[in-house]
């Protein structure tokens, strides 16, 4: 169930999710509205999954008109499953859209009007972020890898860092994503996140016959938390139980379209 904070929204047949708790433009996006076809249908955002280029530039042109955001200054993640963290500037607005892309990051943090910030996801963790003490914002995109090495609070302390934000009022937004019930994994990546986060890491992990189960939202969570967050919404919405309405990676076996969490001051 989604949490209470987050609401469904439509736009003609264009869907998203929103959560009440942040005041700025902002969503999530999910299958429906575009005009990609095929295993892309319809809203599919990613260039590299087999779609016509011109497809996913119409189904841009749809989330900007929906979200009342501007296309022209909307800016991406290049996700590598690392942690590098890249403030835009006015330099590097319009990344991977509008421009080539140069960089690596899995999160993107600014304090720059009417610059829209997207990470994807397909059942990874793409988290928003946004602190009204700086007027200041980011998305941060974690599968497995990008929480064990902590980039979510890596995240937050560049915000503070860079822009100015204050942990005690900075929002985070956990959005649709994979979720404990059907993140089944072998051994190799619950040994892997204990090794690097360490023993704090080991409630959040279920071990079901030869097989485990991780709460990624729940370590997330927990990060944040020790990164002095208190403002925390999780949607509660599993990609992999809700495959009817958003992509999941599991449930297609890879053959799927790309959503976005995007932000926008």
């Amino acid at each position: 169930m989604p949490e209470k904070t987050m609401q469904r929204r439509t736009c003609g047949t264009f869907s998203y999710y929103i959560s009440t708790r942040l005041p700025v433009r902002h969503g999530f996006t999910t299958k429906a509205g575009g005009v990609s076809t095929g295993d892309c249908e319809s809203m599919n955002l990613g260039f590299s999954r087999g779609d016509k280029r011109e497809n996913v530039l119409r189904n841009y042109e749809i989330l900007a008109k929906g979200l009342q955001i501007p296309l022209s200054r909307l800016t991406m993640t290049q996700q590598v499953h690392r942690d590098k963290i890249s403030v835009v500037t006015e330099e590097t607005v319009g990344m991977g859209l509008h421009k080539p892309m140069t960089w690596e990051s899995d999160a993107l943090i600014t304090n720059l009007p009417d610059t829209p910030l997207a990470g994807y996801y397909a059942d990874c963790v793409v988290t928003l972020l946004y602190d009204p003490a700086s007027h200041s914002c980011g998305v941060c995109h974690s599968g497995w890898r990008g929480t064990a090495l902590g980039i979510l609070p890596q995240t937050v302390d560049a915000m503070v860092e860079k822009l100015g934000a204050k942990r005690q009022s900075l929002i985070a937004v956990i959005g649709p994503s994979i979720r404990q019930c059907c993140f089944e994994t072998d051994a190799d990546v619950p040994e892997a996140m204990v090794r690097q986060l360490g023993a704090s890491a080991e409630p959040f992990i279920a071990e079901r016959g030869i097989k485990y189960h991780i709460d990624l939202q729940g370590i997330n969570t927990m990060l944040l938390k020790e990164a002095g967050v208190e403002n925390i919404v999780d949607s509660g919405i599993c990609t992999r139980c809700h495959h009817d309405e958003f992509w999941s990676h599991r449930a297609t076996n890879g053959k799927r379209g790309v959503q976005a969490g995007i932000i926008c001051l």
